[in-house]
Protein backbone atom coordinates (compact mmCIF):
# COMPACT_ATOMS: atom_id res chain seq x y z
CA UNK A 1 0.00 0.00 0.00
CA UNK A 2 2.93 2.15 0.67
CA UNK A 3 4.45 1.69 -2.28
CA UNK A 4 0.85 2.43 -4.12
CA UNK A 5 0.61 5.69 -2.44
CA UNK A 6 3.88 6.57 -3.46
CA UNK A 7 3.82 5.86 -6.71
CA UNK A 8 0.81 7.80 -7.00
CA UNK A 9 2.16 10.82 -5.41
CA UNK A 10 5.56 10.47 -7.81
CA UNK A 11 2.93 10.63 -10.53
CA UNK A 12 1.35 13.68 -9.15
CA UNK A 13 4.72 15.41 -8.76
CA UNK A 14 5.35 14.73 -12.16
CA UNK A 15 1.87 15.92 -14.18
CA UNK A 16 2.26 18.94 -11.98
CA UNK A 17 5.86 19.51 -13.17
CA UNK A 18 4.82 19.67 -17.40
CA UNK A 19 4.56 22.91 -18.48
CA UNK A 20 0.90 24.45 -19.05
CA UNK A 21 -1.02 23.49 -22.09
CA UNK A 22 -0.52 26.08 -25.24
CA UNK A 23 -3.69 28.85 -24.88
CA UNK A 24 -5.47 27.84 -28.02
CA UNK A 25 -4.86 29.66 -30.99
CA UNK A 26 -6.96 33.30 -31.12
CA UNK A 27 -9.49 33.28 -34.09
CA UNK A 28 -8.06 35.58 -37.26
CA UNK A 29 -9.12 39.20 -37.27
CA UNK A 30 -11.10 40.13 -40.07
CA UNK A 31 -10.99 44.06 -40.62
CA UNK A 32 -13.27 45.81 -43.05
CA UNK A 33 -14.18 49.60 -43.84
CA UNK A 34 -17.79 50.58 -44.69
CA UNK A 35 -16.86 50.84 -48.57
CA UNK A 36 -20.38 49.52 -50.82
CA UNK A 37 -20.49 47.47 -53.12
CA UNK A 38 -16.80 46.13 -52.33
CA UNK A 39 -16.78 45.28 -48.38
CA UNK A 40 -20.00 46.97 -46.36
CA UNK A 41 -22.31 46.02 -43.40
CA UNK A 42 -25.52 45.14 -44.57
CA UNK A 43 -28.79 46.24 -42.80
CA UNK A 44 -28.92 43.27 -40.72
CA UNK A 45 -24.92 44.31 -39.89
CA UNK A 46 -23.77 41.63 -41.44
CA UNK A 47 -20.36 41.69 -43.36
CA UNK A 48 -21.05 41.33 -47.33
CA UNK A 49 -20.41 42.66 -51.23
CA UNK A 50 -18.29 41.88 -53.96
CA UNK A 51 -15.25 41.28 -51.99
CA UNK A 52 -16.09 40.08 -48.64
CA UNK A 53 -18.37 37.21 -50.06
CA UNK A 54 -15.30 35.22 -51.81
CA UNK A 55 -13.19 35.87 -48.81
CA UNK A 56 -15.41 34.97 -46.26
CA UNK A 57 -16.70 31.48 -48.41
CA UNK A 58 -12.36 31.10 -48.47
CA UNK A 59 -11.98 31.37 -44.84
CA UNK A 60 -15.03 29.17 -43.66
CA UNK A 61 -13.34 26.66 -46.63
CA UNK A 62 -10.12 26.40 -45.29
CA UNK A 63 -11.54 25.65 -41.86
CA UNK A 64 -9.75 28.96 -40.06
CA UNK A 65 -12.18 30.68 -37.43
CA UNK A 66 -12.43 34.25 -37.77
CA UNK A 67 -14.11 37.72 -36.34
CA UNK A 68 -15.37 40.42 -37.97
CA UNK A 69 -14.52 43.33 -37.22
CA UNK A 70 -15.34 47.19 -38.41
CA UNK A 71 -12.01 49.06 -38.75
CA UNK A 72 -11.59 52.46 -40.38
CA UNK A 73 -8.92 52.12 -43.11
CA UNK A 74 -6.14 54.45 -41.46
CA UNK A 75 -6.91 52.42 -38.25
CA UNK A 76 -5.87 49.49 -40.22
CA UNK A 77 -2.85 50.69 -41.68
CA UNK A 78 -1.73 51.19 -37.74
CA UNK A 79 -2.73 47.68 -36.97
CA UNK A 80 -0.30 46.35 -39.94
CA UNK A 81 2.52 48.83 -38.81
CA UNK A 82 1.96 47.05 -35.14
CA UNK A 83 1.76 43.60 -36.76
CA UNK A 84 1.43 41.79 -33.36
CA UNK A 85 -2.05 41.08 -34.03
CA UNK A 86 -3.25 37.88 -36.35
CA UNK A 87 -5.40 39.46 -38.74
CA UNK A 88 -6.09 40.19 -42.33
CA UNK A 89 -7.60 43.78 -44.15
CA UNK A 90 -9.96 43.08 -46.77
CA UNK A 91 -9.91 44.33 -50.12
CA UNK A 92 -6.46 46.19 -50.03
CA UNK A 93 -4.43 46.24 -53.52
CA UNK A 94 -0.94 44.71 -53.34
CA UNK A 95 2.18 47.23 -53.58
CA UNK A 96 5.77 47.29 -52.82
CA UNK A 97 5.45 49.68 -49.45
CA UNK A 98 2.18 47.43 -48.28
CA UNK A 99 4.60 44.11 -48.82
CA UNK A 100 7.19 45.35 -46.34
CA UNK A 101 4.92 44.69 -43.34
CA UNK A 102 2.19 42.09 -44.35
CA UNK A 103 1.71 39.49 -46.94
CA UNK A 104 -0.43 39.40 -49.61
CA UNK A 105 -3.27 36.68 -50.39
CA UNK A 106 -4.23 35.33 -53.96
CA UNK A 107 -6.44 37.50 -55.56
CA UNK A 108 -10.09 37.37 -54.24
CA UNK A 109 -12.28 39.59 -56.68
CA UNK A 110 -10.78 41.62 -60.04
CA UNK A 111 -12.55 44.59 -60.15
CA UNK A 112 -14.55 45.87 -63.85
CA UNK A 113 -11.97 48.87 -65.89
CA UNK A 114 -10.98 51.71 -63.62
CA UNK A 115 -11.25 55.15 -65.28
CA UNK A 116 -10.48 58.78 -63.91
CA UNK A 117 -14.21 60.53 -63.78
CA UNK A 118 -14.74 64.46 -64.92
CA UNK A 119 -17.59 66.22 -64.81
CA UNK A 120 -19.81 66.30 -68.04
CA UNK A 121 -18.66 68.86 -70.33
CA UNK A 122 -15.60 69.21 -69.21
CA UNK A 123 -13.53 69.37 -72.87
CA UNK A 124 -10.05 69.22 -71.26
CA UNK A 125 -9.98 65.33 -70.63
CA UNK A 126 -10.59 63.50 -73.57
CA UNK A 127 -11.39 59.90 -73.43
CA UNK A 128 -9.04 56.55 -74.96
CA UNK A 129 -5.73 58.56 -74.64
CA UNK A 130 -2.78 57.36 -73.00
CA UNK A 131 -2.70 57.29 -69.44
CA UNK A 132 0.52 59.55 -69.62
CA UNK A 133 -1.47 62.15 -71.67
CA UNK A 134 -3.97 62.76 -68.40
CA UNK A 135 -0.89 63.14 -65.50
CA UNK A 136 1.44 65.30 -66.96
CA UNK A 137 -1.12 68.19 -68.09
CA UNK A 138 -0.40 70.31 -65.21
CA UNK A 139 -3.58 72.09 -66.29
CA UNK A 140 -5.92 69.40 -64.77
CA UNK A 141 -6.59 69.53 -61.07
CA UNK A 142 -6.16 65.80 -59.64
CA UNK A 143 -7.29 64.57 -55.77
CA UNK A 144 -5.83 61.75 -54.53
CA UNK A 145 -6.99 60.25 -51.26
CA UNK A 146 -4.17 60.16 -48.65
CA UNK A 147 -2.49 56.75 -48.30
CA UNK A 148 -4.54 54.92 -51.03
CA UNK A 149 -3.41 52.93 -54.19
CA UNK A 150 -4.98 53.43 -57.75
CA UNK A 151 -3.42 50.02 -58.89
CA UNK A 152 0.45 50.03 -59.55
CA UNK A 153 0.19 51.68 -63.01
CA UNK A 154 -1.61 54.81 -61.74
CA UNK A 155 0.66 54.66 -58.68
CA UNK A 156 4.09 54.59 -60.41
CA UNK A 157 2.51 56.92 -63.40
CA UNK A 158 1.47 60.34 -60.73
CA UNK A 159 5.05 59.30 -59.13
CA UNK A 160 7.19 59.19 -62.88
CA UNK A 161 5.25 62.09 -64.31
CA UNK A 162 5.43 64.11 -60.98
CA UNK A 163 1.57 65.07 -61.38
CA UNK A 164 0.07 67.75 -59.39
CA UNK A 165 -2.05 66.62 -57.19
CA UNK A 166 -4.36 67.64 -54.02
CA UNK A 167 -4.26 65.44 -51.43
CA UNK A 168 -7.17 64.92 -49.40
CA UNK A 169 -8.85 62.54 -46.77
CA UNK A 170 -12.82 63.16 -48.79
CA UNK A 171 -14.92 60.29 -49.02
CA UNK A 172 -16.06 59.75 -52.28
CA UNK A 173 -19.44 61.86 -52.14
CA UNK A 174 -17.69 64.89 -51.27
CA UNK A 175 -15.73 63.97 -54.21
CA UNK A 176 -18.46 63.64 -56.45
CA UNK A 177 -19.75 67.22 -54.81
CA UNK A 178 -16.16 68.73 -55.73
CA UNK A 179 -16.79 67.47 -59.07
CA UNK A 180 -20.40 69.05 -59.73
CA UNK A 181 -19.16 72.75 -58.94
CA UNK A 182 -15.92 72.25 -60.95
CA UNK A 183 -13.64 72.99 -57.91
CA UNK A 184 -11.75 69.82 -59.25
CA UNK A 185 -11.26 68.04 -63.02
CA UNK A 186 -10.93 64.33 -61.98
CA UNK A 187 -10.14 61.38 -59.51
CA UNK A 188 -9.82 57.61 -60.16
CA UNK A 189 -12.70 55.32 -59.20
CA UNK A 190 -14.01 52.24 -60.20
CA UNK A 191 -17.41 51.45 -61.97
CA UNK A 192 -18.50 49.36 -58.86
CA UNK A 193 -17.83 52.42 -56.33
CA UNK A 194 -19.29 54.95 -58.60
CA UNK A 195 -22.73 52.94 -58.84
CA UNK A 196 -23.14 52.61 -55.86
CA UNK A 197 -21.66 56.54 -54.85
CA UNK A 198 -24.37 58.00 -57.63
CA UNK A 199 -27.24 56.42 -56.40
CA UNK A 200 -26.40 57.44 -52.69
CA UNK A 201 -26.14 61.19 -54.08
CA UNK A 202 -29.07 61.13 -55.81
CA UNK A 203 -27.45 63.30 -58.50
CA UNK A 204 -27.78 61.55 -62.04
CA UNK A 205 -24.84 59.79 -63.29
CA UNK A 206 -25.27 62.00 -66.64
CA UNK A 207 -23.44 64.77 -64.27
CA UNK A 208 -20.09 62.68 -64.82
CA UNK A 209 -17.87 61.42 -67.50
CA UNK A 210 -15.84 58.36 -67.29
CA UNK A 211 -12.37 59.25 -68.69
CA UNK A 212 -10.87 55.70 -69.77
CA UNK A 213 -7.38 55.31 -70.89
CA UNK A 214 -6.14 53.49 -73.90
CA UNK A 215 -3.10 51.44 -72.24
CA UNK A 216 -4.71 50.89 -68.76
CA UNK A 217 -8.04 47.93 -69.28
CA UNK A 218 -7.17 45.92 -66.06
CA UNK A 219 -8.94 46.16 -63.46
CA UNK A 220 -7.69 46.64 -59.89
CA UNK A 221 -6.86 43.01 -57.81
CA UNK A 222 -8.47 42.86 -54.36
CA UNK A 223 -6.43 41.16 -51.70
CA UNK A 224 -6.51 40.19 -48.41
CA UNK A 225 -3.95 42.13 -46.67
CA UNK A 226 -2.76 39.82 -43.80
CA UNK A 227 -0.20 40.34 -40.66
CA UNK A 228 2.86 38.29 -40.71
CA UNK A 229 1.75 37.16 -37.35
CA UNK A 230 -0.87 35.06 -39.63
CA UNK A 231 0.99 31.53 -39.35
CA UNK A 232 2.18 30.44 -42.65
CA UNK A 233 0.31 27.38 -42.27
CA UNK A 234 -3.28 28.99 -42.00
CA UNK A 235 -1.88 31.69 -44.95
CA UNK A 236 -1.77 28.94 -46.88
CA UNK A 237 -4.50 27.35 -46.37
CA UNK A 238 -6.43 30.52 -47.19
CA UNK A 239 -4.68 30.78 -50.50
CA UNK A 240 -5.25 26.98 -51.32
CA UNK A 241 -8.91 28.26 -50.46
CA UNK A 242 -8.91 31.24 -52.54
CA UNK A 243 -7.93 29.17 -55.70
CA UNK A 244 -10.07 26.56 -55.34
CA UNK A 245 -13.03 28.41 -54.99
CA UNK A 246 -12.55 30.87 -58.11
CA UNK A 247 -12.05 27.92 -60.33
Amino acid sequence: MKLFALSLLTAAGAASAQPPAPAPALPLALHFSQSPPLHYADSRGVLTGHVARPAIAALNAAGIPFQVRQTPAKMQLVLMQDGREPACMLGWLQTPERERTGKFSEVVYEDKRPFALTWSGNTAMHDEEPLKDTLTDKNLRAVVNRGASYGVAIDRGLLRYKTTTIPTTADTQQLLDMLRRHSIDYFFITEEELEEAVKVSGYPASHYKRIYFSDLYKGYERRLWCSKSVPDETFKRLNAAIVRLRK
